[in-house]
């Protein structure tokens, strides 16, 4: 059997990406899972463990720094370049990105807000977070919105949308299909009115039409008790959560602090650790290496489900 192609990226050169990439790739428990190749300045290890495929993507006039530095962020935008030339020719089957610095990429001038969405632009798709826990998948309808304008944010027929778009991104990339447990915004999803109306007013008439559209959905459920079985959930049950600490509160409990961000949607599979380049600890070996590790390893066995 033809082994997966993996191209990795090593994030900020000077975070904890690339430290963390080394010490697993020491690892030939990890290196044996695929054909693995990583992106990124070589300087920014020490060294390169035996028999990895790191290629030098670098510009020498850069200095890396323990700090969102615009050196930085050119040097991580360079490798995701590189990382996205690769992909559109078909040279791996997953894409693995370390973290980056959001802010220092902005400070390169690029409106950059994650690679979720660059990748999007980039392809020209829209593209899908979902979270794997160790139990129930997690999606984001809002991403990184203030809270006070999440209400506004909810309309029925992007929420349609949204949860259409992902139905058939997850049946594209797993042949099968998924379901859905939509959660509330108000407290008990609004107590039949009582506290908040966007439950009966967006959420509801957004249900009703999912399901007649052929998708199974529950809910408006309320979000203190969607998640109370989600360890033992089935792996195709994904809980919509409208938004971000609604979901990664869960999320982060469910796996320890080790979840992996995928991204669906793409014309490949991409995943990624669910923590960012951790300026404050880089280089103190302090660095918890287990989100990577499951970004490498849980990406294959998605592949894996698809053959």
């Amino acid at each position: 059997m033809t082994r997966p192609r993996v191209l990795v990226t090593a994030g900020d050169p000077g975070g904890t990406g690339p430290e963390i990439l080394a010490a697993l790739l020491a690892d030939p428990s990890v290196r044996d899972v695929a054909d693995l190749t990583v992106l990124g300045p070589r300087r920014a290890v020490p060294a390169v463990p035996d028999g990895v495929r790191w290629e030098d993507v670098d510009l020498p006039s850069l200095s890396f720094h323990r700090r969102p530095h615009p050196d930085n962020g050119r040097a991580s935008l360079l490798v995701l370049e590189e990382a996205c030339r690769r992909m559109r020719g078909g040279d791996a089957d997953l894409l693995v990105t370390g973290p980056v610095s959001k802010e220092a990429i902005r400070r390169c001038g690029v409106p950059f807000t994650g690679h979720t969405e660059y990748l999007g632009r980039v392809f020209g798709v829209a593209p899908y977070m979902v979270f794997l826990t160790g139990g129930m998948p997690v999606a984001l309808f809002t991403t990184h919105l203030p809270l006070a304008e999440v209400p506004a944010a909810l309309d029925k027929q992007k929420l349609v949308d949204f949860i259409r778009g992902l139905s058939s991104a997850w049946t594209r990339q797993f042949n099968v299909s998924p379901r859905f447990r939509l959660a509330g915004l108000n407290p008990h999803a609004g107590e039949g009115g009582l506290l908040g109306r966007e439950e009966r007013e967006v959420l509801e008439p957004a249900v009703e039409a999912l399901i007649q559209a052929g998708i199974e959905v529950e809910g408006p459920l309320p979000a203190d008790s969607l998640f109370l079985y989600a360890r033992d959930a089935d792996p195709d049950t994904l809980a919509v959560a409208l938004y971000h600490d609604q979901g990664m509160i869960p999320a982060k409990m469910m796996s320890a602090g080790h979840a992996v961000n995928c991204t669906l949607g793409l014309p490949f599979l991409r995943t990624s650790p669910d923590h960012g380049p951790a300026f404050d600890i880089a280089g103190t070996g302090q660095a918890d290496p287990q989100s990577f590790r499951r970004a490498i390893t849980e990406g294959v066995a998605l592949l894996a489900r698809r053959r």
